[in-house]
């Protein structure tokens, strides 16, 4: 029953009080967890050796010391591993082989029909050149049969015939989309993979329906786990071993543009228009030799080695190439979440740090795939798996817990969020408006069709309401009605305002970030292609620094860009692991350096300013327990984890406004040469994979798959040490509260915010909705709106934004010299959209913050005053 080294809300008020023994009562249910936690410890202390027993000339304070230091570290790996690391049963052998042949079945057709191991080549060019024509047919009907089974309450007939109608209604409806998804799977093949994460879960309750029957859904699930990971093991070894076994089993420049001709994907020369063959037939200006082993690619006069960027929009073939690698992760995310629905019940907490687990994962695969180049299309893969596999759980969830539990349980997991995170409800909810926004409003219209239905009489099975005469005259659902209700009870001026802040982060991101940065290294890379050594090691380490200087810029870009600018320099005088070496070297100067920089030069001179020390919430538990963890003297796993998996720039600024100690900052900071090598050795792949032979081949075509993995092992120790960074600082706040308590508090910052305090409220009066004129109103609507649209534009609609361009890509070649062309018209409009919601949020929150400080300086309790012609709504 023990959350994060606490009972739950329900355990601890079941827990009886006990007497501790020295006069005090303590709850029984804390005396079972430190009479747990002391047997563990002499447990284990007692495996190296018991300490009271040795006596103490042959086993000095030092040596008991160290004994105390290791048992600390294994500890708290221990404590790591239990909480995130699922756990099995064990099973008879014949009924884990027994499930895993039955697992195992849906895998082998996926292999055989969607990848690149098997015949899924073949089988797209059928389904979609024969009849993928035809796939608005099953689209359009799939719609309309929808549409009606939700506007007719389908789910609610409950009667014999309204049971058999419903099933299959689903059955057809589900028939229906499997088809769509076959038709379609040329142009978006990363359906495929996403109809197998639904699949697989349906096959296996099937199964169970009539192989398992007498067995209890929730035993049958949890034994699906080991057979399931297996299965994931297994499909990568075997991707391995075949990847291993054929050049043409890789993935490079070479074999892209064969997965290309092979699948019949289309040439793109929008941005590449030099790139047609001059033969008069049309294509591109190279073609392929497969008539010599390995094959190779033949180009044309005056056809650059760029040309093959024509292709880069063809995410089918990575995604028949890759299927085995996305299909195990399906499987790891499926088979981890059978371990969670253990049959003595399901654990709150470890659902949640399943949830945090995923997100890792997620963020490792995105990075990899950022870091290798091999990005176009991943995007959309992963995020159709993500989803496809949360719904494949929620159906293994739905499957092992009657409706009346899954409600109960919904409502306590949202009863937990509010109770522990009240204060950031508005945050979370600002993030689903800015995301979900055009969901929602689909959502509310579907919500008024249904309820027109249901007044009209035309279904008579169905009930309209059963809440009352109010209810029934409702323009919206009984539910949608409670759901409108509870949103418009939200303070909408500041869920509104943190919406568009989130979406002005993400573009801040996507642009600056992701692009600008992207594109002036690029630049850095070809201006100092001829400098010497030492010279590209002087402007590169002043560039990183200014770099490392600004907000915004991670270090990760800056890694990659010392790996590829002093590998090309070095490699033919130090090899490659010696430029690799000195990279990673030069990369650990810089970042030790900046970081110093930003915390003595930043830091210290704004911890004089109290708005500043306000701005970061100086006063807060969370920032309390940073000032624990990172105060601590030598290296420790939390502070490591923190000062890696922080962000650069915040984190050393966070430094010096908490003027905490510059040379155990700077060592607790050094652990991060294992980031900074994995990244440095990316970057010199990257570069490798550049080289050409004469004829435009790849000098090392191996390393384009190489990048993969050390690009995801440079994502596992960014995200790793973030994860780690989360638990500990979330540990750190719930064991150690009393100590950060005890850290006196900025009495400067406290009559800071008490001050703010009033001024906050006189904001929120003056702001509530119910009071704003109509044309301010407008204004933040339109923001908000403007916000969303850029949003939306830059992730779904990427290559329509932004010509792609990465680190080795010159501007020159890509660019047509100029870095504007890097935006596409719709890459303008997304701006221009981002600066008119910045914009208008700016003259909002001028015109709230005046109304506030009027009201504020005539202590008027009134906030319905206005100087101004609008009107109120």
């Amino acid at each position: 029953a023990a959350d994060d080294g606490g009972l739950d809300c329900a355990s601890s008020k079941a827990a009886n009080e006990v007497d501790a023994g020295d006069g005090s009562v303590v709850s029984s249910g804390y005396a079972k967890m430190e009479e747990d936690d002391a047997s563990k410890t002499s447990a284990i202390l007692s495996s190296y050796v018991n300490i009271d027993a040795v006596d103490d000339d042959n086993f000095s304070v030092a040596s008991k010391a160290s004994v105390l230091s290791k048992f600390s570290v294994q500890t708290n790996i221990s404590q790591i591993a239990a909480a995130v690391l699922p756990k099995m049963e064990s099973l008879p052998w014949t009924t884990f082989l027994s499930l895993f042949i039955w697992a195992a079945i849906p895998a082998v057709v996926y292999l055989l029909l969607f990848t690149q191991m098997g015949f899924g080549e073949s089988f797209y060019y059928a389904l979609s050149q024969q009849f993928g024509g035809q796939a608005y047919i099953p689209t359009s009907i799939l719609a309309g049969y929808g549409f009606v089974f939700y506007v007719l309450d389908v789910d609610q007939w409950n009667t014999k015939a309204g049971n058999v109608f419903r099933v299959l209604s689903i059955a057809s409806m589900f028939v229906l989309f499997v088809i769509i998804v076959m038709l379609v799977s040329n142009q978006f093949p990363y359906g495929v993979i996403a109809l197998f994460a639904l699949v697989q879960p349906l096959w296996l309750l099937s199964v169970k329906t009539f192989v398992y029957k007498d067995t209890e859904t929730r035993v049958y699930l949890n034994w699906l786990s080991g057979p399931l990971l297996l299965l994931a093991l297994l499909t990568v070894i075997s991707f391995v071993v075949w990847v291993s076994d054929n050049y043409v089993n890789q993935w490079n420049q070479v074999t892209k543009v064969m997965a290309a001709e092979r699948t019949q994907c289309s040439a793109d020369f929008s941005n590449y228009p030099n790139c047609m063959s001059n033969n008069g037939f049309g294509g591109t200006c190279f073609r392929l030799n497969e008539m010599v082993d390995p094959p190779v690619l033949v180009f044309e006069d005056n056809c650059e080695y760029t040309c093959v960027y024509v292709y880069d929009d063809c995410a089918n073939g990575f995604v028949l190439w890759g299927g085995p690698i996305l299909m195990s992760l399906s499987m790891i995310f499926l088979g981890s979440f059978c371990t969670f629905l253990r049959t003595e019940g399901t654990n709150e907490a470890e659902i949640f740090n399943f949830g945090k687990i995923w997100i890792f994962v997620l963020c490792i695969l995105w990075a990899s795939a950022s870091l290798a180049g091999t990005a176009a299309g991943v995007t959309a893969s992963l995020a159709t798996l993500t989803l496809a596999s949360l719904v494949g759980s929620a159906i293994f969830m739905s499957a092992s817990f009657s409706k009346e539990h899954q409600k109960n349980s919904t409502k306590a997991v949202i009863d937990r969020l509010r109770q522990k995170y009240s204060n950031s409800l508005d945050y979370i909810r600002g993030a689903f408006i800015v995301t979900c926004l055009p969901f929602i409003v689909v959502y509310f219209f579907l919500s008024v069709v249904n309820q027109f239905f249901r007044k009209s009489g035309f279904n008579p099975i169905a009930q309209p309401s059963k809440e009352g005469d109010d209810d029934h005259d409702s323009l919206f659902t009984v539910k949608g009605k409670k759901q409108m209700s509870r949103m418009l009870s939200w303070d909408r001026v500041r869920v509104i305002t943190i919406a568009i802040y989130w979406g002005i982060f993400y573009m801040s991101m996507q642009v600056i970030v992701a692009q600008l940065t992207v594109v002036f290294l690029s630049w850095l890379i070809d201006a100092t292609a001829d400098f010497g050594m030492a010279a590209v090691s002087g402007i590169i380490s002043v560039v990183g620094v200014v770099m490392f200087l600004l907000p915004p810029v991670p270090g990760v870009p800056v890694y990659l860009t010392l790996g590829i600018v002093l590998a090309a320099q070095g490699y033919e005088t130090l090899g490659w692991m010696g430029s690799i070496s000195y990279a990673t070297a030069v990369g650990l100067v810089l970042k030790l350096f900046s970081s110093s920089l930003q915390q003595k030069l930043i830091g210290e001179q704004l911890s004089h300013i109290v708005k500043v020390r306000q701005f970061v919430s100086i006063n807060s538990t969370l920032m309390k327990s940073m000032r624990i963890v990172l105060g601590e003297k030598g290296l420790s796993i939390p502070k490591v984890a923190i000062l890696i998996g922080g962000p650069d720039w915040p984190t050393s600024v966070l430094c010096g406004i908490m003027r905490l100690d510059l040379a155990q900052i700077v060592l607790g900071t050094t652990p991060i040469v294992f980031l900074i090598f994995p990244t440095c050795l990316t970057g010199a792949l990257m570069y490798m994979t550049s080289l050409e032979t004469y004829n435009g081949n790849p000098v090392y075509p191996w390393a384009a798959s190489v990048t993969t993995v050390t690009a995801s092992l440079t994502a596992i120790v960014q995200f790793g040490s973030m994860l780690v960074a989360a638990y500990y600082l979330e540990q750190t706040t719930t064991r150690r509260a009393e100590e950060a308590k005890a850290i006196g508090d900025d009495e400067e910052v406290k009559a800071a915010d008490e001050k703010d305090e009033y001024m906050n409220k006189c904001y929120h009066d003056v702001t509530r909705w119910a009071v704003v004129p109509a044309f301010w109103k407008a204004v933040i609507l339109v923001s908000m709106a403007s916000i969303i649209a850029s949003c939306y534009l830059v992730q779904f609609f990427s290559d329509l934004c932004f010509v792609p361009h990465t680190l080795t890509d010159s501007i020159e070649d890509n660019l047509g010299g100029n870095v504007a062309n890097m935006f596409l018209p719709l890459g303008w409009v997304a701006v221009g959209l981002f600066t008119l919601s910045t914009i208008l949020l700016g003259l909002f929150s001028k015109w709230g913050g005046n109304k506030a400080k009027r009201l504020s300086d005539s202590e008027s309790s009134d906030p319905l005053v206005d100087e101004g012609p609008w009107i109120f709504c």
